[in-house]
């Protein structure tokens, strides 16, 4: 199911059940805890245009309905805020399944292999990391607001380091 809302900077392909309460976080039918998705989960990185994202994930759509992607979600428009002048599609799984989901991408036409976890992107955005830094200072933020966003992600981000036990619990965006 793809859920394009004009309001977001991303465009979501979600399994339907997700809106019944069921997360994509789950391997072999139990949702992953804090420690094993910084262990195990990530993306695959496709970089495109705008158009061409939107092909692929009609494409895609079949594989999340059916569970064998769990996730998809990607620009909207470039985050040039960021440094990057292609749209953005991250395609979601578990390091145990990503070499079946890389053949369904490779199968459409997806020749750059880039695999980033979950961890390394969180590790970017927290108080410090490369992505968090370079969008403050995209923001034009004051130090106080700056110091504001900093606390906010190391409180949002820091909770799931904090806490392996616990179940994950994904956050809107």
């Amino acid at each position: 199911m793809i859920v394009d809302d004009p309001r977001s900077h991303f465009i979501f392909v979600y399994h339907p059940d997700i809106f019944r309460g069921k997360k994509y976080t789950v391997y072999n039918g139990r949702d992953l805890t804090n420690g094993e998705m910084l262990a195990f989960w990530g993306k695959w990185i496709v970089l495109g245009d705008r158009l061409w994202l939107d092909e692929l994930a009609h494409k895609l759509n079949p594989f999340v309905e059916r569970g064998t992607i769990p996730c998809i979600k990607y620009d909207r428009r470039p985050s040039v805020n960021l440094g990057i002048e292609e749209c953005v599609m991250m395609v979601y799984c578990d390091r145990r399944d990503r070499e079946k989901v890389w053949r369904i991408l490779s199968g459409f036409g997806v020749q750059l292999k880039a695999w980033v976890t979950e961890k390394e992107t969180m590790e970017l955005w927290m108080p410090g990391g490369r992505l968090l830094e370079r969008w403050i200072r995209s923001k034009g933020f004051d130090e106080e607001t700056a110091a504001a966003a900093r606390e906010d992600a190391r409180m949002r981000l820091g909770r799931i380091f904090d806490h392996p036990d616990e179940i994950f619990e994904p956050w809107e965006q």
